[in-house]
Parts: structure tokens; sequence; C-alpha cells
């Protein structure tokens, strides 16, 4: 997996030039915890951040001339897992999807959200009014739980941040 990780971090670069390479590896933490190791969860890991990127033309190949360890057959799997993220079936794709609304839940993922909306064109107390939507059924307990003690803090920090308007 180390040629293919030294492969990949280029492209974990956004087009302002910051790196996602340390969501990745936020999400990867909250994943393994979820999740039994597989190479399922591996490749979802590594690729999930791209999005799509592994469906355009040619870069499946790619992948796999410039990674002999991975096969496209792979590739062609982990591409598909990644369509079903918002629908997870799989314990590896229900550990990653489970993890970026973790991720996303708590303050770090408030902070964000917070740079976003300016761009969007939202005020501090427009975000800070936002719910954080319910946890997904098809989450496990242990996610669910890690996912509400995240947006519990969330909230709490919103709740100040109201008052103090």
């Amino acid at each position: 997996m180390e040629r293919l990780d030294a492969f990949l971090l280029p492209l974990y670069q956004d087009l302002d030039g910051v790196s996602r390479l340390g969501e990745a590896e936020r999400i990867a933490r909250i994943a393994r915890r979820l999740a039994p190791p597989s190479r399922e969860l591996e490749l979802l890991l590594r690729f999930h951040i791209l999005g799509t990127w592994l469906e355009k033309m040619g870069n499946l190949s790619r992948v796999a001339l410039a990674v002999p360890s991975v096969s496209e057959a792979e590739l062609r799997r982990t591409a598909a897992s990644i369509r079903r993220l918002e629908m997870p079936q799989t314990a590896a794709e229900r550990a990653v999807a489970s993890a970026v609304l973790i991720d996303g839940a708590g303050v770090r993922g408030l902070a964000e959200r917070f740079a976003r909306a300016r761009r969007e064109g939202s005020s501090v107390m427009d975000v800070a009014r936002e719910a954080v939507p319910p946890a997904p059924e098809w989450m496990s307990d242990d996610a669910q739980t890690m996912f509400e003690e995240r947006r519990k803090l969330r909230a709490e920090f919103c709740a100040r941040l109201l008052e103090e308007t």
C-alpha cells in the first residue's frame, strides 16, 4: 500500500493547494475503529476522498499500471463502493460512510462549515442555527455513539455562540 499512498498523495490536493491528507487520515482512524481490517476497507479509505476520480476515463488503468499490487477488478469494486456511500451495503462501506459523518458532526466539522458558509454568503449565526441531521439507520451502534457525542458538543458550542448575540 505504500506505493499506492505515494501515487495518491498529489491527488489529495484541492484546487486551492490545500491538502486533504489530514481529512483522509482522520476519517481512516475513525473507520478503522468501526470495521474489521480488510483490503476493501483500506482501498476505500484511500480513494473515497477523491470521489468519482476512479471512474474518469483512464484513471483506473493509470492506477493499475503505476501500482501493480492493485488490480483493476479491485479498483472497479472500490469505485462501486464509493458510489454506494450514501446507502452503504458492506461493513467497510458503512465504516467509511459513518466516519465521514462522524468527522463532520463535531466542533471541527463546524469550523469547516463556518469557512464554507462565508463563501456561500451565510453568517456565523446562520450556521450556528443549523442542526446536524440525526444518524442514519444503517449506522452501527458504536458509530451512532461517536456521532452523537460529537453532535452534542457541536450543539453546546452553537448554543453558547447564539447566547452571545
